[in-house]
């Protein structure tokens, strides 16, 4: 890891108010899937009790409780750091009075905290590594922008939490990367796997397995999933290694399926969605590309071998830590060909959204057929037109102007206050 250089606040922060705004542009304010239902239970239950199990639901909670009836067990497949981290956002929501699952607002910003989190730490770390303002922007933009990173914004629950861990593992010193390894398995199930890989891409990055960096991070690897089988898998759950999905082994998730296959299954999506970012990759060299095969080796090959619905949700938390693998190898990248790759991710993120949770809304232009978007059922669906077009209007506003600040970053960087050349391709001895 180079030493650390000075990072002007100017050099991520224009790029990352201008995704979050747009982000929260397009905030769902609904759950739809299971999955969304059973953490803000959780959450919720933990609040009025102090357990971390779904026994004695309240009666807001009805369906839920024939949910749980049906079940051969109480427990949460949820690991207890992402249920956790759920409930400031529901205690906000509770202190104002939405109480009922269908009026909860502020966990709904859950999501976006942290991948803001996550791409505050990615430009941080892409800064610092290059000094290059056009680099750093282009990256928070190819990161933010495309589909997979706005769908976990966009949704609550443990991907988020997964995103920001990687990117503070891709940026911070041994301390950092050893906690965060132990942290991972206790947010999801799927920490190991992709704490395995950021293990691997780090000993490609220092060329060695013995390093200081590499020995800390992987006694964190090994005492996160050590820690995680014995006091949370197989207490609560009875399975070491399964935890809460011991009870769906005959589900057909959990069919295998012909790796080959599975490869193409899983990668197709992701890389359809991010390919700036591959485009990236090819330029970084030899070593960028080993090290992205070893981010994603862990992760692709265990999701290849089982059936597994939406991938790039999945593998979305591996993005942080690989946009700043790449930024910090490549060379620069003319501002006109870093607008267009800009501009893919958008699309990417556009085409994405305008098929996730499809809703239909009367307005008095007519029918509304799109994504589920907060401010449009505010509007028009809960008869709050005022607050819906006051956040639409500050949000779009601060959307116009840090675009227009992003933009002079990529069009005419600031080079007399940062003293760099461009990157570490161009730098070797930085």
């Amino acid at each position: 890891m180079d030493a650390p250089r000075s990072t002007p606040l100017s050099l991520w922060a224009w790029p990352v108010l201008l995704v979050t705004c747009l982000h929260l542009l397009t905030t769902s304010g609904a759950w739809w899937i299971t999955d969304h239902g059973e953490i803000l239970l959780a959450a919720d239950h933990f609040i009025a009790t102090g357990r971390l199990d779904l026994n004695d639901l309240g009666p807001q909670w009805a369906d839920w409780t024939r949910i749980v009836a049906a079940r051969d067990n109480p427990s949460t497949r949820f690991q207890p750091l992402s249920i956790l981290l759920l409930t400031p956002f529901l205690l906000l929501d509770r202190m104002v009075g939405w109480s009922d699952p269908a009026s909860f607002r502020f966990v709904h910003l859950q999501g976006h905290a942290f991948v803001t989190l996550g791409l505050v730490l990615a430009g941080r770390g892409v800064a610092r590594l290059t000094g290059s303002a056009p680099l750093t922007a282009l990256s928070i933009l190819l990161l933010g922008l495309n589909w997979p990173v706005w769908m976990i914004a966009r949704r609550l629950g443990p991907e988020p939490v997964l995103f920001a861990l990687l990117a503070a593992f891709a940026t911070g010193g041994t301390r950092t990367r050893s906690f965060g390894q132990i942290l991972l398995p206790w947010v999801h199930a799927s920490g190991p796997v992709l704490g395995l890989g950021a293990l691997l891409a780090l000993a490609a990055e220092q060329r060695s397995v013995t390093s200081r960096a590499v020995r800390g991070a992987a006694l964190g690897w090994v005492l996160g999933l050590a820690s995680v089988a014995l006091l949370w898998n197989l207490p609560v759950h009875g399975h070491l290694l399964l935890g809460g999905y011991g009870d769906y082994t005959s589900d057909r998730f959990f069919t295998l399926r012909n790796p080959l296959a599975g490869i193409v299954a899983v990668l197709g999506p992701v890389v359809a969605w991010t390919l700036p970012l591959w485009y990236v990759a090819v330029r970084a060299g030899r070593r960028g590309l080993i090290e992205t095969l070893a981010l994603w080796f862990p992760a692709v090959a265990f999701l290849a071998v089982f059936s597994n619905p939406e991938p790039e949700r999945r593998l979305a938390p591996l993005l942080a830590a690989w946009t700043i693998a790449l930024m910090s190898r490549t060379a620069p990248i003319p501002a006109a060909r870093a607008l267009a790759l800009s501009g893919i991710s958008l699309a990417s993120g556009v085409i994405g959204l305008s098929s996730d949770f499809v809703d239909t809304v009367t307005t008095p232009l007519g029918v509304f057929s799109g994504p589920v978007l907060m401010f449009v059922r505010l509007a028009f669906v809960e008869a709050q037109p005022g607050l819906a077009a006051a956040s639409v209007l500050l949000l779009g506003s601060a959307v116009v102007h840090a675009g227009s600040q992003t933009l002079a970053l990529i069009l005419h960087p600031p080079a007399d206050r940062l003293g760099e050349t461009g990157s570490v391709a161009q730098n070797p001895g930085s």
